[in-house]
């Protein structure tokens, strides 16, 4: 509509004006079926020379879930998300850490749980500042004990799926639990803030005990347990190694009902082993049980790596680092063949962490690697939101995921 310059210059007059960064990357995905919020958000791009694409909920979070690059900001009316408006706030901080992305919520009350920014009025001015508002500086601050405690005893600690799929025909087969913590100050932090600090605490078995109790509870959904879908879970060496850390596992799984073939434990490589006879009982008892175990991020630096080819692991994870060096560097390229050889020599699944593009992709499968992890092909997704990614995977593995 042409009569709106005077909204257009309330917006500037005595404000701010959208910087040219702003301008540049401003692609805004708005989730409203409000004329007046679609007015507004409208105008506010038109100001600061930027793009809306008006959507469903549903269709948000399948942008937000997919391994491709979405807009830079999504706002939400809560009115229209369609009782998905939690799912998509953890989706879009999820993608925030790695990648520019912010999310809005339209008309709703400040939530500090959330940890989002707010829009209270529908108008142009109101959207531009908001979207103007610098994001808060990460806190670094490193949590003591007692705070470290509270957050294991009061359900701070969520969990995310990240999908794994094969790479022969792309078929989804698995998810991999990954712990995250919902601080009510700090945000959602992601493992490497708070992991560290946890098993440094010596609490390592009751974050591995919350997020497996989880993992499998989700995994007795039946949208999951009709496909089989399996699920992995990260056990540090030192839990691993104790018998009553896997009677509360093997408690845990038949608690829910869910087949052990369905369930890999991942060793994660946080101190070396020093004890190789006590870790072959471990992973004996577990695969007589039925559970798949897995050397996760494999590569030159995990210690005594030849001696673990030779424990009775099913599987071997690559180390996303390493799969992101190949491109650059004979050495690494030579030792991530000749430990997939090793690996296949023994029986062993190999999966590659880290496939972040089409090139990794195919190199990974000029390599007869059998499994694909990494942003290329999903990011860490709450629950609610796997079958949604799934849709959209397997829409196009007719064209390929590219």
């Amino acid at each position: 509509m042409k009569d709106n310059p005077p909204v257009h210059k309330s917006v500037n007059d005595g404000r701010k004006r959208p910087d040219a960064s702003l301008a540049r990357g401003l692609n805004l995905l708005l989730v409203s079926r409000s004329e007046a919020w679609g007015e507004a958000v409208r105008g506010a791009a038109e100001v600061a020379g930027g793009g809306v694409t008006s959507c469903t909920a549903h269709e948000a979070l399948a942008h937000l879930a997919s391994p491709f690059p979405v807009h830079s900001h999504v706002l939400v009316d809560q009115a229209d998300a369609e009782g998905l408006f939690d799912e998509l706030v953890r989706l879009a901080l999820e993608r925030a850490a790695s990648e520019r992305i912010g999310m809005l919520a339209l008309g709703l009350a400040a939530d500090r749980r959330h940890h989002i920014g707010t829009v209270l009025e529908a108008s142009p001015r109101s959207v531009i500042e908001a979207l103007m508002s610098a994001s808060p500086p990460r806190d670094t601050t490193v949590m003591d004990l007692a705070e470290l405690r509270v957050a294991l005893r009061d359900a701070m600690i969520e969990n995310r799926y990240q999908p794994i799929v094969r790479i022969a025909d792309r078929h989804a087969i698995g998810l991999e639990a990954l712990a995250r913590l919902n601080h009510p100050k700090l945000g959602t932090l992601l493992p490497d803030r708070f992991v560290p600090q946890i098993e440094d605490a010596g609490l390592a078995a009751e974050l591995t005990d919350l997020v497996s109790a989880r993992a499998f509870a989700d995994m007795a959904e039946p949208w999951l347990a009709e496909r089989g879908v399996r699920v992995s879970v990260n056990f540090p060496l030192d839990v691993l190694l104790h018998t009553a850390a896997l009677d509360r596992l093997e408690r845990q799984r038949a608690a829910c009902a869910i087949d052990p073939a369905r369930i890999i434990v991942e060793l994660t490589e946080s101190r070396p082993v020093d004890d190789f006879p006590l870790l072959r009982r471990s992973l004996d008892r577990l695969r007589g049980l039925g559970y798949g175990v897995a050397i996760d991020d494999a590569g030159p630096a995990v210690p005594w790596l030849a001696e673990l080819l030779d424990l009775p692991f099913t599987s071997l994870k690559l180390d996303k680092d390493l799969i992101a060096r190949m491109a650059g560097s004979d050495t690494v390229r030579r030792f991530v063949a000749a430990t997939v050889t090793q690996a296949k020599a023994r029986g062993m699944t190999v999966v590659a962490e880290g496939v972040e593009t089409m090139a990794i992709w195919d190199r990974m499968h000029a390599l007869g690697i059998d499994e694909a992890q990494g942003f290329w092909v999903g990011r860490p997704l709450p629950l609610a939101a796997v079958p949604i990614w799934t849709e959209a995977w397997v829409g196009q593995i007719m064209t390929g995921p590219g």
